[in-house]
């Protein structure tokens, strides 16, 4: 029974639901600090968010079940490895999507569940296709990344605004470099499955220069939520910080021999940077 339970945990890709739980959290917290706290929409958008995601991932080990089996590092999926039948998978999905667009519908607005369909649907059918015919995979599948914080900003106000839209882009570009850095490190399983993506279409030394140019682009636009008054000065001075390390990283190792090792430098910082932006959105309105 035990290991069942995990697998049908391991099934809902923790780590991603998590990362996007947190993006959420922060867009609530920032649209919070000029609006009141209500535990029902905070609860909604949370647990919604949470289990559509899930929903959405356990699709997503059902469709990609044959290409899983083809690499390594995720030969050993749940749905891939035959551990979980297509069909229990499926009766998974359906019972976490309904709880999610249940709690959404019920405890958030209609701008909020929009979104999570959105988001669903863009991750099971669009990026699905996506990332089996074009090496544009990555731009593609970061807008269904992106949605969370909006839908956490969205939960609050009612609307999406400028600060809504800072969210989105904010979060889109930074999945950008942190996922073209797992495409190189991960170069062998993505060749291994058929998947064009950019480093197996163009090589690491390109994917490199894609992974630097949107660390960049992020470092430039960060700014923004303090510009249009959505966060104060530390949250600026706290992500120049972080995003001026990153930076550092990416240039000071930029032409070691060694593709893997730089992008698996750039992959640990980015995750950093990520929690450092969802900690200062959350608490930057707050603050001076």
């Amino acid at each position: 029974m035990e290991r069942h339970t995990k697998s049908y945990l391991q099934l809902v890709k923790p780590g991603i639901v998590t990362s996007n739980v947190l993006t959420a959290i922060a867009g609530f917290f920032v649209a919070k600090s000029n609006h009141g706290f209500v535990v029902e929409n905070f609860l909604g958008v949370v647990i919604g968010i949470a289990f559509v995601i899930a929903s959405a991932c356990v699709v997503n080990n059902i469709l990609d079940r044959n290409i899983d089996v083809r690499m390594k590092r995720t030969r050993g999926r749940e749905v891939a490895s035959g551990s979980i039948s297509v069909s229990h998978a499926a009766v998974f999905a359906v019972v976490l999507g309904t709880v999610g667009f249940g709690a959404l519908a019920a405890w958030t607005n209609i701008i909020v569940f929009a979104l999570g369909v959105i988001a669903y649907l863009w991750y099971i059918v669009v990026y699905a296709i996506a990332k089996r015919t074009t090496p544009l995979s990555t731009i593609i599948g970061a807008v269904c990344g992106a949605l969370p914080p909006v839908a956490g900003y969205a939960t609050v106000t009612g609307v999406i605004d400028t600060t809504g839209i800072i969210l989105f882009v904010l979060l889109m570009i930074w999945q950008l470099p942190h996922f073209y850095a797992i495409s190189v490190f991960r170069k062998s399983d993505y060749e291994q499955a058929n998947l064009p993506v950019w480093s197996v279409k163009y090589g690491a030394k390109s994917t490199k220069v894609q992974i630097y140019f949107w660390v960049v682009i992020f470092t430039l636009i960060t700014p923004l939520l303090t510009l249009f008054g959505a966060t104060g000065y530390v949250y600026l001075v706290v992500m120049s910080v972080v995003n001026t390390y990153w930076l550092y990283q990416g240039a000071a190792y930029y032409n070691i021999d060694d593709d893997i090792k730089w992008a698996r430098r750039m992959f640990g910082v980015s995750l950093v940077v990520l929690l450092t932006l969802c900690a200062m959105i959350a608490v930057g309105g707050y603050l001076p």
